[in-house]
Parts: structure tokens; C-alpha cells; sequence
């Protein structure tokens, strides 16, 4: 009897501590749901803002804001074309929009007022004068070069002090740019039709600005 009563009552603690347990469960699952709902939320909300800023990201590349002198030099002087990218830069106080275009067709620089400073096209080493010809691949000796181009400089800045003003050369000058990659290496070098040295070759890592 005295077994039997024991085994009752053991019984009834083992009942009672599983109602106990069932009913902790029940008061957890609603904070657990709810704890991952809102992780499921946030997530989302970081998934859409990440989507909006790589949209707007896109739309920036495709559609660059240019002022509407610069934007009508751009399509008198290279109608059709598609910007791939823009960089701004100021020289002697003056904005530079540095302009290349996609499908190789080059690039162009006008300045903020409209003015052209110089048309770039890619072209082939055939088309490369041979005293220019030949100092470009005295410098690139050992390299690879990328790409070559010809840029018809119309105009330039003309310096006081620290102010500047653009000037439009009477008849153009001609430049020819040559890129070229060694190793982990890249570099530009300018040459003069006769052959000169306009700018000499500069190296950066790959990525990076040539300085």
C-alpha cells in the first residue's frame, strides 16, 4: 500500500511538472514568433534599401547630370553615344567634365561653360604618325599597350594667378594617348604627332589614377 501510494503521488509531480512545461512553451512561442518576424522584417527592409540604392546607383551611371551647356556640347559633338562614366575636376577654378563613352567612342572634355577642350577617338597604331608611333613603343617596350587615342585638343586654360580662363585655339592641336599595362601596372603617355613628349609615361597600380 505504502509503494502504491508513493507511486501516486510520483505520478502526480511528473503531471504537474509537464502541465508546467506545456504551458512555458505555449507563453514562448508568441515571443519567439513574433522575435522572428521581426528579424524576418528587418531583413527586408536591408534587402530594399539595398536594391533602391543600387537602382538609384545605376540610374546615376546612366543618367549623369550635366549642365545644359555641357550636355549640348556632348550631343553636337558625339551624338548618340552612351556615358559610361563622368568625372568633374576643377583647374584654375574652372569645372572640367572629363566625359568617356561606352561601345568605344571615345571620350570628350568640356568645360563648364559649354566650351569643348578636346575630343578623343580610339584608333589604331596605323593610324599613329610614325615619330609618334615609334616613341610610344620605345616607352612601352616590355608592356602591352591597351589602347591607343587621338585627341583633337580645341581649347585651353590660360592662367593668372589662380584664376584661369579658356581660351579656343585657332586651329586645333593633336595628341596621341597611348595605355599601357605591365603586370599589375598601368600607364599613359601623351605624344606630339612629331614624336615629342607631351606628357610623360606615369605608372599606378591597376585601379588607381595615374599621379
Amino acid at each position: 500500500m505504502k509503494i502504491r501510494g508513493l507511486l501516486v503521488i510520483m505520478g502526480a509531480v511528473v503531471f504537474i511538472f509537464a502541465i508546467g512545461c506545456k504551458e512555458k512553451a505555449k507563453e514562448a512561442a508568441p515571443a519567439k514568433a513574433e522575435f522572428k518576424a521581426q528579424g524576418q522584417a528587418v531583413e527586408k527592409a536591408e534587402a530594399q534599401e539595398a536594391g533602391e540604392k543600387e537602382e538609384a546607383k545605376g540610374e546615376k551611371e546612366e543618367k549623369p547630370e550635366l549642365p545644359a551647356a555641357v550636355a549640348k556640347a556632348v550631343k553636337d559633338n558625339v551624338p548618340d553615344a552612351e556615358i559610361e562614366t563622368m568625372i568633374v575636376e576643377t583647374e584654375a577654378g574652372i569645372a572640367l567634365y572629363d566625359i568617356e563613352f561606352k561601345a568605344g567612342k571615345g571620350e570628350i572634355e568640356v568645360a563648364e561653360d559649354g566650351t569643348v577642350m578636346d575630343v578623343a577617338t580610339i584608333i589604331e597604331m596605323k593610324d599613329v604618325p610614325k615619330p609618334a608611333a615609334e616613341a610610344i613603343q620605345l616607352a612601352a617596350a616590355g608592356a602591352t599597350i591597351k589602347q591607343l587615342e587621338k585627341s583633337e585638343v580645341r581649347a585651353e586654360i590660360k592662367k593668372e594667378g589662380e584664376k584661369g580662363t579658356v581660351v579656343k585655339l585657332a586651329s586645333p592641336k593633336y595628341v596621341y594617348e597611348a595605355e599601357i599595362v605591365k603586370g599589375a601596372q598601368t600607364g599613359e603617355i601623351q605624344v606630339a604627332p612629331d614624336g615629342k613628349i607631351v606628357e610623360a609615361l606615369k605608372w599606378a597600380a591597376k585601379g588607381e589614377k595615374e599621379g
